[in-house]
């Protein structure tokens, strides 16, 4: 039987953070092993245990959602962060990313999409639904580059399709059939995707392939 997937739920609204921990021990598979208030009580119990996806509302005191998350993608890289928040603004929305956030989440939608969500980022690196799909377009749109970089010259033919694939929604197991290669060959071209774009998640990897008209 594989092991539950461990969550942190983080919030400042008491009854908003219970509420939410309610619905999500209704899931046999997830396991809330955090409850905090702020970033700075999150990051202390972690400590002593990390979980696998944190729920992290955007404002807190003490240390808010922007802050929070920083600090956990630069002492936790492999935990992943899906921000709560009411703020629907395009360009907020593209900041989270880019400081690291896995996944973005009204605070107004259903259960079972967040619970989608928490798989999502665990299977594919992150979580668009077709909101910020859309928002994420139109912010880099902006400032798109007529031709690539010069950093996407370094890009093999092999690591551009599988860049293309990633924005496709490929798991690494999709890739790999499709491909006819091992996940671990996988893995590894995306390491050095990663390494190459200067990306930190497959969220600065869709980025990237939008700013520099990779996607074909």
């Amino acid at each position: 039987m594989k092991s539950k997937k461990k969550i942190a739920v983080v919030d400042d609204q008491c009854l908003f953070r219970q509420g939410l921990i309610s619905l999500l021990k209704e899931y046999d598979k997830l396991d809330v092993i955090i409850e905090a208030s702020n970033g700075k009580e999150l990051l202390e119990k972690m400590k002593v245990k990390q979980p696998d996806v944190v729920l992290l509302d955007l404002e807190m005191p003490l240390m808010d959602g922007i802050e929070t998350t920083v600090s956990i993608k630069s002492r936790y890289p492999k935990v992943k962060v899906i921000i709560l928040t009411m703020h629907t603004d395009d360009e907020f929305i593209i900041h989270l990313l880019e400081k690291g956030a896995s996944g973005f989440l009204p605070k107004d939608k259903d259960i079972e999409i967040v619970v989608d969500a928490i798989y999502s980022v665990l299977e594919k690196g992150y979580y668009f639904d077709e909101r910020i799909s859309k928002a994420m377009v139109k912010g880099l749109v902006k400032t798109k580059k007529t031709n690539p970089s010069f950093t996407a010259h370094y890009l093999s033919e092999k690591e551009i399709v599988i860049i293309n694939l990633i924005c496709k929604e490929y798991t690494n197991k999709e890739i790999a059939d499709k491909l006819f290669i091992s996940p671990r060959t996988v893995d590894t071209h995306r390491e050095n995707i990663l390494l190459k774009t200067g990306a930190k998640n497959t969220a600065g990897i869709v980025m990237y392939a939008v700013k520099n008209n990779l996607l074909e």
